[in-house]
Formats: structure tokens, C-alpha cells, sequence
């Protein structure tokens, strides 16, 4: 149990004797009100079985009692009979989250211009998304434009440190020094940025145009990417993922900055646990853990669990799959979320909502991928990001996780909306002596 000054502590049961009263947030946290001689406490706890308490002068808590009693979103239990009575929030899933709009994004911000309590904005965020005015600014925090502890005057020079070394990057542009084949090689790859650049979101007026200076933009981040990035060099669905940060942001440098971190947890990413197949290896896992019929099927049909028909939703974050607005919000989800790469609970959804009716047509594995190219648009993004979200939080409550998911839910103490830390079992490690995931991983795998 916690001490009298609060600290927080694990117990071995989430049940106590005495009156009191008892509320279910809306995350489903129990709230227990006990009296001694001298003091009454409050004791909070979750289904984790984490408590915290909170120590009252005699009569406060009573007070307490009379504002809940009071609160139209709490709903009179008739289970207990006791002096203060029960009380039950409604849960979560039948709570429908606000986005945040710039003056909720302002309230976490003090007049210096931190953000107070980012844990619980992200939160928010996972939960409902941002609106379009706020997205700006909420997304400069989220790709590391700059920290969420950063006043006002550290977010204007680090700007103006950002712009600059954007600046150094572009004047490398004319004054390249290669040799003949690199130069050719140059060459080819911006022919290639110049033709992407053209045909991604052509429809999309605020980018298409062979005169239109934020086509023009795009191009420039690219081969400045391809430049400041040559180990990643440039691919073919590069520009796609630009596209949306550059129509959020907007500014140049900052769009090019954004655009280098998101890169870094992408599927083209060299970075360990980020690329293709180490997130396609985090899917199959999901799979066999929570939808065994599915994974059954799928290893037993040809080569379908190589996953090949994910590859699309991995290597450009589902835009061929949603329409620009939706999307937006899906990358709102996936930026905030507790998971550094819940694009994978994300994938598991939509093969939970799709694969069924395959599997009872008994489709062979390239069958399988064909039908999984025509499901572009055929999502409802609201029922993928519920989805996405419960296969998160029935991961986190498996008796055991293989440590080889380490780096998908994070480590102990990643995760910010106070969900308890999974129970890690090393299967294999045992005989070497140790883990070499948990001697391997770092809390921030982007950088």
C-alpha cells in the first residue's frame, strides 16, 4: 500500500475491508474511502493492482462524497450499503474522447509555453485525435521539432537552429562533390524525386501543379534528404509519407526536420526494431498470441505468413487505405500512442476485420493478397483505431508476453497512461544466461 505521503506502491489485492466509497474511472481505477479515529483515506486503485492514498482531514472526504453524489456523469450503484455509497463511472469504451483543439492544447501549456502534463495530452490525443487547426502545433511535439519541456524562447531558437541547418544542407545542392558515377547516380535519384513528386496526391490541389512552389517544396526536402541521409538513400513511396506532415506543418525547414524523424520510425528505417521485417516479425507474433485461427491458417497456406499483403500498410502508414482526413487522425493516434509502433496493433485490426471471410473461402496466399489490395477505402478508421486499441490493452494483459515484444509496448517505465508494465517471459534467454532484448533496448528506439 501507498505511504501517508502518497508514494505509490504494488499491492497483492485490489479489495479492502471497510466502508467507503468505491468509483470506476472511466479507465476503470477503483476509488475507496476508509475511517480511522483521526484521519479518513482515500485509496485509488486499478485492476493492476497499483493503489495510491491520499490522507484527509476528518470530515474532508465527506465533502469529497457530496460533490460525487452531485456529478451527473456518476450513476448510484445499488450493489453496497454503506455510509458513503458506490458510485460507477460509465466505461471507457462507451466515452467518446474530444479532439484536442487549440484552446484545449493551450490549457496544457503554462505561460511559458511547457506543456504541463504531457502524459495526459498524449493520452487525449490517442484517444480522439487532433483537430485541424491544433494539429500544427501538436505534431511539432509529437515528430521532435521540439521537447514538450521547452518554453516559448527554447522553441524560437531551436527553430532558428533547425533553419539553419537546413540551410547548410541546401547549399550542398549546387556545389555537390562527385565523382562521375555518383554524379549519375544523383542524377538518376532526383529524376526520380521530380517524378514522385508529380504524381503523388496529383488530385490534391495544394501540392499538384508543375508551377506549384509547394511541389517545388517537396522536391527540395527530398534530394536534401537524399543528401543528409545517404545511408537511407531515396525509395519510391518516400514522398508519400512527406505529404501529409508537409500539409500539416508546412514550414520548410521544420517540415524537412519532422519529416527525418518520422523517417526514423518508418519501415524504410535502418534503425534496430524499425524496419520492414522486424515490424512485419511484431505482427506475427500479435497474430499467434490473440488470433490463433488466423495465424493457423496463415502458416499453413503457402508463404501467406510472410505477411506480403501488409507490405503496403507498413512502408507509407496505411494512405493507400484512407482518405487524407481520416488518415491524419490515424497518424495522430499512432504519433501519441503507447507504443512506439502501433502501426502493428493498427495492422492486426484491420486483418481482424478482413481475414475471416478470406480464410472461409479458403484462399490460397497470393488469392489472399490480391483481395488484400483491393481493401483500400474500405475501412472505417473509427472501428480500426477501437479495435487497434483493445488488441493493445489485451497484449498488455496476457499473463506473460515474450520478451521479444519488448520493443513494441516499450520497456518498463514507457508507459504513460499508467497501464502496468507487461509480464516479460524470456522463452530461449534462460539458457544463454541473459536477454539480449532487454540488454539491447532503448526507451527511445528513433534515435
Amino acid at each position: 500500500m501507498a505511504s501517508r505521503d502518497g508514494a505509490v506502491s504494488l499491492g497483492s489485492s485490489s479489495s479492502v475491508d471497510g466502508d467507503g466509497v468505491r468509483i470506476i474511472l472511466e479507465w476503470v481505477k477503483c476509488v475507496k474511502t476508509l475511517d480511522t479515529l483521526v484521519d479518513q483515506h482515500l485509496l485509488i486503485t486499478n485492476n493492476n493492482l497499483m493503489k495510491k492514498l491520499f490522507v484527509f482531514n476528518k470530515g474532508g472526504l465527506a465533502q469529497l462524497t457530496q460533490v460525487l453524489r452531485g456529478w451527473a456523469a456518476l450513476q448510484k450503484s445499488e450493489v453496497a450499503d454503506t455510509d458513503l455509497g458506490i458510485f460507477i463511472v460509465p466505461n471507457k469504451r462507451n466515452i467518446s474522447y474530444p479532439r484536442v483543439s487549440s484552446v484545449l492544447w493551450q490549457r496544457y501549456l503554462n505561460k511559458n509555453g511547457t506543456v504541463t502534463d504531457i502524459r495526459h495530452a498524449r493520452r487525449l490525443i490517442y484517444e480522439g485525435g487532433v483537430s485541424d487547426e491544433a494539429r500544427g502545433e501538436v505534431w511539432r511535439c509529437l515528430l521532435s521539432l521540439h521537447n514538450h519541456s521547452h518554453t516559448h524562447r527554447q522553441k524560437s531558437y531551436r527553430n532558428q537552429l533547425l533553419a539553419e541547418k537546413y540551410r547548410d544542407i541546401r547549399l550542398k545542392i549546387p556545389d555537390v562533390d562527385l565523382n562521375p558515377s555518383e554524379h549519375a547516380s544523383f542524377s538518376t535519384t532526383v529524376a526520380d524525386i521530380e517524378k514522385d513528386c508529380c504524381r503523388t496526391d496529383s488530385h490534391n490541389p495544394l501540392i499538384s501543379g508543375a508551377d506549384n512552389p509547394n511541389q517545388a517544396a517537396l522536391k527540395r526536402i527530398l534530394i536534401n534528404y537524399y543528401l543528409h541521409r545517404p545511408e537511407m538513400g531515396y525509395v519510391q513511396g518516400m514522398s508519400d509519407l512527406l505529404v501529409p506532415i508537409f500539409l500539416v506543418i508546412r514550414e520548410e525547414s521544420e517540415v524537412f526536420w519532422a519529416f527525418d524523424y518520422f523517417m526514423n520510425r518508418s519501415a524504410f528505417s535502418n534503425l534496430k526494431y524499425c524496419n520492414l521485417y522486424q515490424q512485419l516479425a511484431f505482427l506475427r507474433e500479435i497474430l499467434g498470441l490473440l488470433f490463433p485461427d488466423i495465424y493457423s491458417y496463415l502458416s499453413t497456406t503457402g508463404d501467406a505468413l510472410t505477411l506480403t499483403c501488409c507490405h503496403r500498410w507498413f512502408l507509407i502508414f496505411f494512405k493507400r487505405e484512407f482518405e487524407l482526413e481520416p488518415l491524419l487522425k490515424l497518424w495522430d493516434t499512432i504519433l501519441a500512442a503507447p507504443s512506439p509502433f502501433f502501426q502493428v496493433f493498427i495492422s492486426a485490426a484491420m486483418i481482424a476485420q478482413q481475414f475471416p471471410a478470406m480464410i472461409s473461402r479458403k484462399l490460397s496466399a497470393t488469392e489472399i493478397l490480391m483481395e488484400s489490395q483491393k481493401l483500400a477505402h474500405t475501412f472505417d478508421m473509427e472501428e480500426v483505431l477501437k479495435q487497434a486499441r483493445g488488441i493493445y490493452v489485451k497484449l498488455m494483459d496476457l499473463p506473460q508476453v515474450p520478451c521479444s515484444l519488448i520493443p513494441l509496448v516499450g520497456g518498463e517505465g514507457d508507459h504513460w497512461d499508467g497501464y502496468r508494465t507487461p509480464n516479460f517471459t524470456c522463452l530461449d534467454c534462460e539458457k544463454k544466461g541473459f536477454c539480449d532484448v532487454k540488454r539491447n533496448y532503448t526507451q527511445d528506439p528513433f534515435r
